[in-house]
């Protein structure tokens, strides 16, 4: 009878410890104070966890999988695994998403409580893809957006042609202007951004459309002068050898200097300039004459900002 005894004392241990792991609650002091009847007081900290260790293994056996993240143990799996298609799981993680950004403190506990109880019922492979979906993800938040509904469908409008736009935005306090393209229109759970690739400085914004104070759509066609002349161009040093030719360039070779000219026909000034100041010195317009004058007091001007 004392053998039987101390077994179902066993069992009861067991089913205590298994009764905090599913309510996330096993915190290192409760589970020791569960088995505190087999732990010599004078032990050391490693024959405590070989007594813990007994029951961990115990419950292995039986197929749960369980681990000590910090001062808690944590159980990863459930004896019982439900079946999910992608669709539920890709649900789970649209919750999971939103979950953070509750206005309720108490519904948000309360879901994030719920899904821990889905998850312990998730087999491995279901939780690697539910941990996939998580991380690559992108999901459309407009239906948060009613107020600016007409700002947010005319900036995706912009973005279906990629229309050269200028924009007027707040940005730390101050106003901000740029002559962008638009590409896209992003949502995540608090805000809605156009995404727009400035090609004069060269970089990708993304602007919070409730920060637009003024958008205007400009013309994209190049104007006639611009259709109708043709640019000369040397490139010196390096750029001898790596410069690429665009669609609309030709190589006229290299002059008794080795730079080498490039013939450009009908590229829009304003976006030839902002690609050829990448080249600075190494860089010079031959003609026309007026293009080469507007060129040498850009790179002035642009001198005399930096200088002062």
């Amino acid at each position: 009878m004392t053998g039987q005894k101390k077994l179902n004392n066993g069992c009861l241990k067991v089913f205590h410890f298994l009764t905090l792991l599913y309510e996330d609650r096993a915190y290192y002091d409760d589970v020791v104070e569960i088995f505190k009847d087999e732990i010599n007081p004078q032990q050391t900290s490693n024959n405590i966890q070989v007594t813990l260790n007994k029951y961990i293994n115990t419950l292995k056996v039986f197929g749960f999988k369980v681990e000590k993240v910090k001062n808690q143990f944590k159980l990863l799996n459930s004896l019982f695994s439900m079946n999910y298609t992608l669709e539920d799981l890709k649900s789970i993680n649209l919750i999971m998403t939103t979950v953070k950004d509750f206005p309720d403190d108490t519904a948000n506990s309360e879901m994030n409580d719920f899904i821990k109880t889905l998850q312990l019922r998730m087999k491995s492979e279901d939780r690697n893809t539910l941990n996939m979906l998580n991380s690559t993800a992108s999901y459309n938040f407009s239906f948060y957006y009613a107020g600016i509904r007409k700002q947010v469908e005319a900036c995706e409008k912009y973005c279906k042609y990629n229309a050269l736009l200028d924009i007027i935005y707040r940005k730390s306090g101050q106003d901000n202007r740029c002559k962008c393209i638009a590409k896209e229109v992003l949502y995540d759970s608090k805000n809605a951004y156009l995404k727009v690739h400035d090609s004069v400085k060269r970089q990708t914004l993304e602007i919070p459309i409730t920060n637009i104070l003024q958008i205007s759509e400009l013309p994209t066609i190049p104007n006639r002068v611009d259709l109708d002349t043709t640019v000369v161009f040397k490139l010196k040093g390096r750029l001898t050898k790596s410069y690429k030719l665009k669609e609309n360039e030709h190589s006229e070779g290299y002059d008794e200097n080795g730079d080498l000219i490039i013939v450009n026909k009908g590229e829009p000034f304003e976006k030839l300039f902002a690609r050829l100041l990448r080249y600075f010195d190494l860089c010079e317009i031959v003609s026309p004459k007026f293009l080469r004058e507007d060129m040498i007091k850009l790179i002035s001007d642009t001198l005399e900002n930096y200088n002062g």
